[in-house]
């Protein structure tokens, strides 16, 4: 059988917008629900599918693990909660419609902290940090507020490193997607026929995966940092970090980005349901309120 290796990354006459310009999360993984109605109506993205993509912002600080939730609605109200109680204040906040509203930590976020916190190696007292300490944030998924969008009958989906949709999910949603019009969606297209999806990677692939490398913000650098822990810590493994998407898409929708657990191969999982828990990381607060 012929096995055909990743191609170098080539997004065409497209490219991954960096951050500076875009500005302008129960422990393991837990299997699929059957598939429920989408309770919300239909949500209309921004008109403008070229304008400029929401990125993440520079973070200082530790982060909380808070509770898992039953559903990523949940998930997104209890971190809304805790902001308005002013428990989070250096948590990221996004501006919709006027108005400041607190967001989950985007894909890239997530990653940052885990490699920053695996790299701090004492603790404040001075104490050296265990190994179990470092990984702390590794052992449950990480949900974010980056939006996976999948064209309906096609191989195409977008990736969108801040999503508003998901933002302003109301709390009572329990469906297995949103329900978009694909063509709307401001996002990074791309396409599974053009590489390996749904299977294990090296760690040379994984570094050179448009779609990893799209969900990152094109950090090519974090990407390999976090790449090296995951495959040092499971040394006994020489393909890891799959990268999850959706198929045979009947109808355009939206689902959220997360990565996995390291027991899980740390997986990149666009694919799960909004129905299926919420796990996500607070920024901790920096003094206290």
């Amino acid at each position: 059988m012929t096995i055909k290796t990743l191609k170098p990354l080539d997004f065409g006459n497209r490219r991954v917008l960096t951050t500076e310009e875009a500005l302008a999360q129960l422990e393991g993984y837990v299997p699929e629900k059957p598939p429920q109605n989408p309770t919300n109506p239909p949500i209309d993205p921004d008109p403008d599918p070229n304008g400029d993509l929401e990125g993440s912002v520079e973070i200082t600080g530790s982060h909380i693990l808070m509770p898992q939730t039953s559903t990523y609605a949940l998930g997104v109200q209890a971190l809304r909660d805790v902001y308005s109680e002013g428990k989070c204040p250096d948590h990221p906040v996004i501006e919709i419609a006027g108005s400041r509203i607190v967001r989950p930590l985007t894909f890239k976020e997530n990653i940052e902290a885990r490699v920053n916190d695996y790299k701090t190696l004492t603790n404040p007292d001075g104490s050296e940090r265990t190994k179990e300490e470092r990984l702390r944030l590794f052992n449950r998924w990480l949900d974010s507020s980056c939006g996976i969008a999948y064209k309906a009958g096609t191989t195409k989906f977008k990736i969108i490193p801040v999503c508003k949709e998901l933002i302003e999910v109301v709390k009572n949603f329990n469906g297995e997607y949103l329900p978009i019009n694909y063509d709307k969606v401001v996002g990074t297209e791309l396409d599974r026929s053009n590489a390996k999806y749904d299977t294990l990677l090296t760690k040379a692939e994984v570094i050179e995966h448009p779609a990893w490398r799209t969900a990152v913000e094109d950090d090519k650098e974090l990407l390999k940092d976090y790449a090296d822990i995951i495959f040092t810590e499971k040394k006994s493994a020489n393909k890891l970090m799959s990268f999850w998407t959706r198929s045979n898409i009947a109808q355009d929708q939206l689902r959220a980005l997360f990565v996995d657990n390291l027991n899980d191969n740390s997986s990149a999982n666009g694919s799960d349901y909004l129905s299926n828990y919420g796990s996500f990381l607070q920024v901790a607060p920096s003094k206290k309120p």
